[in-house]
């Protein structure tokens, strides 16, 4: 449903949000948008897939921020999608937000760390050495992407890369750390939580 007069939308889901500035650059369809966010790894940095960007085009439609129509050509007429001039309105609102609001970090290893002291020694630390393999591969990419990008000089694109690099380095730095303390002998203590003291969050 459109936002009621005067109130303050929400903010798109991340899929409508992508969708909407892929529309942006220009008319398209399904298809050849669902080609961009695989060619541009979109699906690297958030939940991505084909029904949610189908679904992203109809709930971006049903709010007026892109219209719809049949365009005929070599084969079938194709149902394309143009961004509205609410729409652009929406992506800069949506884009500023996304600047200067960004959401608190999470990371699934949070979770593993929660349930440490509940987990076999032996198999953790393996854990700790597994997840490590698999942040340096992510690195590797990162790294190699980010090269790639500025050798052509591709500036969005090395941002894009060049952000989620550094605090994975600075993730592998922290783990390498909890790991190799781990493995010395420190002691995981559920009751630890016990003693914590909550506090809210700033706003946001």
């Amino acid at each position: 449903m459109p936002d009621e007069p005067g109130a303050t939308p929400k903010p798109l889901p991340d899929a409508a949000f992508v969708v909407l500035a892929l529309l942006a650059e220009g008319e398209s369809y399904g298809y050849e948008i669902q080609k961009r966010v695989h060619d541009r790894g979109f699906r690297f940095w958030t939940n991505l897939q084909r029904s949610s960007i189908y679904n992203a085009l109809a709930l971006l439609e049903k709010e007026r921020l892109v219209s719809a129509r049949m365009r005929s050509g070599a084969g079938p007429a194709r149902k394309t999608y143009r961004i509205t001039r609410r729409g652009a309105e929406r992506l800069r609102r949506d884009g500023l937000r996304h600047l200067t609001e960004p959401d608190h970090p999470r990371s699934e290893i949070d979770l593993g760390v929660y349930a440490l002291p509940f987990l076999p020694r032996p198999e953790a630390a393996q854990a700790f050495e597994q997840g490590l393999r698999h942040l340096r591969g992510r690195e590797a990419f990162l790294k190699e992407r980010l090269a790639w990008c500025t050798a052509r000089g591709l500036t969005i694109p090395a941002l894009a890369f060049e952000r989620p690099l550094l605090a994975l380095q600075a993730e592998i730095t922290w783990l390498e750390r909890v790991a190799a303390e781990y493995r010395a002998g420190a002691e995981a203590n559920p009751k630890d939580w016990t003693r914590y003291v909550y506090r809210d969050p700033p706003a946001g």
